[in-house]
């Protein structure tokens, strides 16, 4: 009886180890990014830096001064061994990296929300007949189309509004002009595009889905001047969120509290109209 008992429990062991393997598609797949001694490798993260935890005291790291969103690398040894380094931001997001020692590194400036942007695209060009070059022109072909939605927000003389939602293949362009009312320039620090619950319901959390956009053009320079305006087109894969839900676009001036937030609802989406001539 007792050894019957003992075959039972080792082979629940196994079923066990069976079930609790990781599956592939479970792990993050870390970045390389290389260190040297004389020179700084910086990261640009779409977020704060919460917290930074490395493999080992050979690489130095930094969060700069001024810029939340920055991480400054550096080489605490020459030739040190292979290390890793892992990322947190103020969104919950974990960035995994290997670092590598390079006493000349060939990247030494790396923006990770274009590097998640580019990773998302090439996502969608794999299941599409749509290129990168497309995406570019089409995006063009959406400045020349005439706004149809009036959805807006303003903050401090800062005017968000969403003109249009217009569609191609498996992507969603999104139109969106910017006004200054004031003499005060705005520069633009960053964008942040979430899919939330409408309503909170009582004693539980809001629930935020980050939207990854595929690109972002602007009509003119980044950032407005005083008494200024600008337009931008952005796309993302294409989706729908339900009646409970509604996609937030929230834009954030670098150094400044003027942050206008837009609300749309998942009937606007469903109002996209075909690019003209595509």
């Amino acid at each position: 009886m007792k050894k019957l008992c003992l075959l039972s429990l080792i082979a629940l062991c196994f079923v066990s180890l069976a079930f609790a393997q990781i599956h592939p598609k479970a792990v993050l797949a870390p970045y390389p990014v290389e260190v040297g001694w004389d020179q700084t490798t910086v990261l640009i993260f779409p977020g704060k830096i919460k917290s930074a935890d490395r493999g080992n005291g050979n690489v130095l790291a930094q969060k700069d001064a001024y810029a939340a969103n920055v991480l400054k690398l550096k080489a605490g040894k020459r030739e040190f061994s292979e290390s890793n380094l892992h990322v947190v931001t103020d969104r919950g997001k974990v960035y995994p990296f290997t670092v590598r020692y390079n006493p000349k590194p060939d990247k030494l400036t790396i923006d990770i929300g274009k590097q998640q942007q580019v990773e998302a695209a090439v996502a969608v060009f794999e299941n599409t007949d749509i290129s990168p070059e497309q995406l570019e022109r089409l995006s063009g072909k959406v400045f020349q189309e005439k706004g149809f939605l009036y959805r807006s927000d303003k903050n401090g003389k800062i005017k968000l509004r969403l003109a249009g939602i217009y569609s191609h293949k498996e992507v969603l362009f999104f139109l969106l002009e910017l006004k200054n009312r004031s003499r005060i320039a705005y520069p633009i620090q960053q964008w942040r595009f979430t899919v939330q619950d409408r309503k909170q319901v009582k004693r539980t959390a809001e629930r935020h889905v980050g939207l990854t956009p595929l690109c972002m053009h602007y009509e003119k320079a980044k950032g407005m001047d005083g008494k200024g305006e600008n337009r931008m087109v952005v796309a993302f894969t294409q989706f729908t969120i339900a009646d409970a839900k509604k996609m937030v676009v929230r834009l954030f001036e670098e150094n400044g509290d003027r942050s206008p937030v837009l609300s749309i609802k998942g009937k606007h989406l469903l109002k996209a109209r075909p690019i003209i001539n595509p």
